[in-house]
């Protein structure tokens, strides 16, 4: 008995020891918002670089704010497992459309509030990407606008938050996370196990000119505000598709469609377009006329060879445009955080790391989070808890600030690689900061893919094709990683 005892006490004193090591979240009282976003921060692109209207280059280096305009079940406070759409649909047939709404306003009012735009911009990120989806502006999937008390398109959640990124003199990215129709099988495109957006028929159809729309909505509302740094158009096309059914000249025919939209409301915005896993799988954007274009992928993988690969192959591409990595972490033990951002900074990626905070029991222990909790008691059973138990969980008690939530391990990586956090006019850079602290663009050691790769050529012609298309891929990312990925250092 003694001995259990004496277990018991060590067991004890080793978790409130460990425990201990984690530090509650502080945060300042007074809200100064002293740096703010004038007209002269807003961005233009240059070639391969991104600069501001003062003629400063802008390296971006952000943090996504995943899960609060549109949740995933895995690390935000609902046990709903196939999107949510999903949520909303339990949420709608046991209390109604106007109360499944009033609860996700709670939700929305109280995951991000402005100590969190506050938070990021202490820490010295200079962008925050905003996932939303369309549901946050449509009531159905029939296309029915949600309108404000002025009879127009509610953006308010959108203006809330890019209003508290000229605050603070952040960035804001606007990224379409999901949109009507699915455009992928991922449960974080709204709904898994469904997948229309991308259909060849009259539906199809309609669903990407129901984006497009959008996109000519926010763009109308946006236009000029130089807070906002661009247009996302389209969250991970084509995500856990089959291959054989990606044909990425689709994703291409979209994005065209968007793009016009916006350029109509919106002549100089950045426009966002991802190849969602590496860049070669987007267009030369001379073809298509596109201009002020950034190209984006994202990188959850788990050697590090994955990582030179997509850099090395994403430059070899050619394209004379600047690249953004708009979502990475890696995974396994093959390859850290270290390896992954010091090799974007030193090859000219821009970066925002997924996420800035999660919610469950063990994600004050995770390295997918800037800010992590440690219990699981407010997580909604959507189709159990009563309406008053579910608007007391979306409550005060899931706000970063509320005493449920500790600096996580992405904090400290954050920290150490944000040193923009201790610049008197953060978070904008002057051309010093980007010599002290942005590694010079890789360089090729002579190789020009445009008169050398004879791959390149071959692929430009064959890329849209079913299983030829990808394997002609993997033998262009292969040439070029064997003649680039020796100049990318760790």
């Amino acid at each position: 008995m003694k001995k259990n005892i004496r277990a018991l006490i060590s067991i004890l004193l080793t978790l409130t020891v460990f425990t201990a090591s984690f530090s509650f979240v502080a945060f300042a009282e007074e809200n100064t918002g002293n740096v703010t976003i004038t007209d002269e921060d807003a961005l233009y692109t240059k070639g391969e670089k991104i600069y501001n209207k003062k003629g400063e280059e802008v390296f971006l280096r952000g943090i996504n704010l995943g899960g609060w305009l549109i949740q995933e079940d895995w690390f935000t406070p609902v046990n709903t497992s196939k999107g949510n759409l999903d949520t909303f649909r339990i949420l709608t047939e046991r209390f109604g459309a106007e109360k499944a709404y009033e609860l996700f306003d709670i939700y929305y009012d109280n995951w991000i509030t402005e100590t969190d735009f506050k938070n990021i911009a202490d820490m010295g990120f200079n962008c925050v990407r905003i996932p939303f989806w369309y549901r946050n502006f449509q009531s159905d999937e029939n296309g029915t606008w949600i309108l404000d008390e002025n009879g127009e398109i509610d953006l308010s959640r959108l203006e809330w938050a890019v209003e508290m990124c000229r605050k603070y003199g952040v960035y804001a990215i606007l990224d379409l996370h999901a949109a009507n129709g699915v455009q992928g099988y991922a449960d974080h495109a709204g709904l898994s196990g469904t997948y229309h957006f991308f259909d060849r028929d009259e539906k199809g159809r309609w669903y990407r000119e129901q984006a497009a729309e959008l996109w000519e909505v926010i763009a109308e509302r946006f236009a000029g505000d130089p807070a906002v740094a661009m247009f996302d158009l389209l969250n991970e096309p084509m995500c856990d598709v089959p291959m054989i059914n990606r044909i990425y000249s689709y994703i291409w025919e979209y994005y065209d469609l968007a793009y016009d939209k916006i350029r109509a409301k919106d002549p100089d915005r950045l426009i966002s377009m991802i190849g969602t896993w590496s860049v070669d799988k987007l267009p030369n954007p001379d073809d298509y006329g596109w201009t002020g274009v950034i190209y984006q992928y994202h990188q959850y993988d788990k050697n590090e060879s994955d990582y030179t690969t997509r850099i090395a192959s994403g430059w070899a591409c050619g394209y004379n445009v600047p690249q953004l990595a708009g979502e990475f972490h890696p995974k396994g033990d093959k390859v850290n955080l270290d390896f992954a951002i010091k090799a974007y900074d030193r090859n000219n990626i821009s970066w925002t790391l997924w996420t800035y905070k999660g919610y469950n029991s063990w994600a004050a222990w995770a390295d997918w989070f800037i800010y992590g909790s440690f219990s699981d008691e407010l997580i909604v059973d959507a189709a159990n808890d009563s309406y008053e138990e579910i608007a007391e969980k979306w409550g005060e008690g899931i706000r970063t600030n509320s005493g449920n939530f500790r600096e996580a391990s992405l904090y400290q990586v954050a920290k150490k690689y944000l040193p923009y956090a201790e610049l008197e006019n953060a978070p904008f850079n002057t051309q010093e900061d980007i010599d002290n602290f942005k590694a010079s663009k890789m360089k090729n050691s002579g190789y020009d893919y445009k008169t050398t790769c004879f791959f390149c050529g071959i692929y430009a012609k064959l890329e849209s094709l079913p299983i030829i298309g990808e394997l002609m891929r993997y033998i262009h990312s292969l040439i070029h990683t064997f003649t680039t990925s020796r100049n990318i250092s760790k």
